[in-house]
């Protein structure tokens, strides 16, 4: 299936250059405050162009601030809604919700992104016992492919930490139908290296673009459309387009590889509890990169991070993501502190489960609490800490977002079932 959509990797309005960016609360609301009188028909006629490094101009550059929600999907709707109509703001408004409809799909879907974990080293393996597809990969990862836009959307990926949303379903159609690569690998190396990776986005996406998520249907990118909506970054150097003519000509979309079970649904165990009384002397808050946002009733009595987590079983994260989170983490830590009126001696991040109890002994605390982490590294490394942390007869705490509540049922199939309820959920959130 052809099309110019940018919604699939539900990034298109957080794109941006992410190198200068500062991972912080306040230069995220800033860039927020800067975007949203440019979040309606601007957005809506501009938002597929790829300029090329440091000419992303048509779109938010919020991505990495709301994938670790230091600003909430709820202040960017209303930041919009406060400087556009809603019908001027829809198609951003719209790009929202997907990215929380990416999110709930997979949580309706828990055994999806375990499975994806494991199969990730043994496609790994083939790959690398296979020669030709071993070179193929090399050269993909290094752009060194002879298909110069991909080579250069390579580049920007590795050395920015960002890419296009328009330019990321292209890139997937070539690794996936002209590489002929398994589309894992491929969507794989997206999140070890892109500063707003998200689990469900990036891995939802690819598997979009690969005809599995809408069975029938893949996504070709062919050499008009990326001539077209690509034309500001290419110079008048035909190097520049050179390799074009090696782009599959039809996209035949997969078969599936994971387990039936991997895609079984099952009903939504999001966590509905109340904070009640919590500020007592006894009290923690463990933050963690998928959720630094502080949106809490109440105050505690000690604040810490988790450290970056580990996106992939066959490779390190890119050196930009971990210090964006890990400085993202820092700044929210420092906040929570102030919020608390917490006297601590450093905010350096936690690594182990069992730095973490120790962390919540030396505080005195006999109860943990943290944000509900959906499916992805953050939640297998969030198991592993509420075990150690139950193991050492301190209670364990876990709540959801109001948010997150009120999409995420309505993510069990195709995007029609959410997208017809966003007036409702715009009401519900006092938005209209």
């Amino acid at each position: 299936m052809q099309g110019s959509s940018s919604r699939v990797f539900a990034n298109d309005l957080f794109e941006q250059d992410i190198p200068n960016r500062t991972p912080t609360r306040e230069h995220g609301l800033t860039a927020l405050r800067q975007f949203a009188p440019l979040a309606g028909r601007s957005y809506q006629d501009n938002r597929n162009k790829d300029c090329g490094p440091g000419q992303h101009r048509f779109v938010s550059q919020l991505s990495p601030y709301v994938s670790t929600r230091l600003i909430s999907e709820a202040e960017v709707l209303s930041a919009a809604l406060c400087k556009n109509s809603p019908n001027a703001a829809f198609k951003f408004i719209q790009e929202v919700f997907w990215r929380g409809y990416w999110k709930g799909w997979m949580e309706h879907r828990p055994n999806l992104w375990p499975a994806l974990w494991s199969r990730l080293e043994t496609v790994h393996a083939e790959v690398q016992d296979n020669k030709w597809q071993r070179q193929a990969y090399q050269l993909a990862c290094a752009g060194e492919t002879g298909i110069e836009p991909f080579d250069a959307w390579v580049h920007e990926l590795v050395t920015t930490g960002y890419l296009h949303n328009h330019s990321r379903m292209w890139f997937a159609s070539i690794w996936i139908f002209s590489l002929q690569l398994p589309w894992e690998l491929g969507a794989d190396f997206f999140y070890r290296h892109l500063i707003d990776g998200d689990p469900a986005c990036n891995t939802l996406g690819w598997r979009w673009v690969a005809g599995l998520h809408t069975k029938g249907k893949a996504y070709l990118a062919t050499a008009e459309n990326i001539r077209r909506n690509a034309a500001p970054r290419m110079t008048t150097n035909s190097a520049s387009l050179s390799g074009l003519e090696r782009l599959a000509s039809a996209a035949v979309p997969l078969e599936e590889t994971l387990p039936n079970d991997a895609l079984r649904q099952a009903p939504l165990d999001l966590p509905t509890a109340s904070f009640g009384d919590l500020e007592d002397a006894t009290t923690g808050l463990l933050l963690t990169e998928t959720d630094l946002g502080l949106h809490t009733p109440t105050a505690f009595h000690s604040v810490a991070g988790l450290a970056p987590v580990q996106r992939s079983p066959i490779g390190a994260s890119s050196e930009l993501v971990e210090r964006f989170i890990r400085g993202a983490v820092v700044d929210a830590v420092v906040r929570g502190q102030k919020k608390c009126n917490v006297q601590a001696d450093e905010a350096v991040p936690l690594l182990q489960p069992e730095r973490v109890v120790a962390w919540a002994q030396s505080q005195g605390l006999h109860r943990l609490v943290v944000a509900y982490a959906p499916s992805g590294p953050t939640r297998q490394a969030l198991d592993q800490v509420r075990a150690a942390v139950t193991a050492a007869g301190i209670e364990y705490l876990e709540f959801s977002r109001n948010y997150d509540r009120l999409v995420w049922p309505y993510s069990k199939r195709g995007f029609f079932q959410l997208g017809k309820n966003i007036p409702e959920f715009l009401a519900a959130m006092g938005l209209t």
